[in-house]
């Protein structure tokens, strides 16, 4: 009996089961990998499917792309080149077929990125959501794609998500003290909470973010209130549009340029297209200040104020830019 155990504990039999063991693995390991990278296939498939009909691209393009021989990282850059000039219908399409013939990871995630960036400027907000979540599932610590889903959120004005979305970013590190200060806000100012209420407690974000003080000036102007009980008043260049296009009178010195131009008072102006316009009333010129709103990181020109760049998603980078014209005209006087 001895014997049998001292057989069965020789060295080569036991290099034998080890060798068995990891062919064992190797072969499960093989075939694991090949039924997961056809339930892979088969779930990009569905996926692309589901988009398929709202793409734009011709059909013999699209079998085109499909048969040649064009991996799927010449797709994307294709797609990307089809984005940036504003044609994001045919972009989608064709990240969608780069998506059918990514094999890694990391393709598939960069290329679910670009395409719900694509669907979320072309104004497909619910898409853009549903792409964003994907690339999400294959690296859940994604920033770009975070922070796009929280901007897809918040233009569905599904704020509580979006206030989700910032808190992952802020645990790692991400600053979005701005963010998150806006999104409260902008929650509170679409509420049905009284006014009174409302306006205290947005009070409590314009330190993180200054433009809420413009946000209450709105709100106050809008339901009638007295401007000058605004505890965190806005910097004039912030609200010069909105003190200019409305009679409430803001008190303070810094708002005075605005009332002078406008004849309200003899302040000495320094601005200089307030300047313009007082100047130009005094010589009887038929003069008035329109808007225009730059931002100053894309440079993108609006004919409306801005909170959040509708380009380059920037927050708080819109710049109030007056213009001097002739009354009831758009043409701008030149001196």
């Amino acid at each position: 009996m001895d014997f049998f155990f001292i057989e069965y504990r020789d060295p080569i039999f036991g290099l034998i089961v080890l060798f068995s063991v990891l062919l064992l693995v190797a072969i499960l390991s093989y075939f694991w990998g090949v039924f997961s990278l056809n339930d892979q296939k088969k779930s990009i498939d569905k996926f692309v499917n589901k988009f398929q009909p709202q793409n734009q691209l011709d059909q013999k393009y699209q079998d085109m792309l499909i048969r040649l021989d064009i991996d799927s990282g010449s797709l994307n850059a294709l797609a990307g080149i089809f984005a940036r000039s504003g044609e994001f219908n045919k972009a989608i399409a064709i990240y969608l077929i780069a998506l059918q013939k990514a094999i890694t990871k990391s393709q598939k995630e960069l290329i679910f990125l670009n395409l719900g960036k694509a669907y979320l400027k072309a104004g497909f907000m619910q898409r853009s959501i549903e792409v964003f979540l994907e690339a999400i599932k294959i690296s859940p610590k994604n920033i770009d794609a975070l922070s796009h889903l929280g901007l897809g959120f918040e233009k569905l004005r599904l704020h509580d998500k979006s206030l989700e979305v910032l808190d992952a970013l802020q645990e790692q590190g991400v600053d979005v003290a701005q963010e998150i200060a806006y999104t409260k806000a902008l929650k509170l100012k679409n509420s049905q909470m009284e006014f009174e209420q409302k306006v205290a407690k947005m009070a409590k974000f314009a330190n993180d973010f200054k433009l809420v003080s413009r946000m209450i000036l709105e709100l106050f102007i809008i339901n009638g209130k007295d401007v000058n009980l605004i505890n965190i008043k806005p910097d004039l260049a912030h609200c010069l549009d909105i003190l200019y296009l409305n009679d409430a009178v803001l008190d303070g010195d810094e708002y005075k340029e605005v009332y002078s131009a406008k004849g309200q008072n003899q302040t000495q102006i320094n601005n200089f297209e307030l300047k313009l316009l007082k100047t130009a009333k005094q010589n009887k010129i038929n003069a008035t200040l329109s808007f225009s709103y730059v931002c100053s990181k894309c440079k993108g020109t609006y004919p409306l104020f801005f909170y959040r760049c509708n380009h380059c998603a920037r927050l708080g980078s819109c710049v109030i830019i007056p213009n001097l014209i002739k009354e009831n005209d758009e043409e701008c006087i030149s001196f």
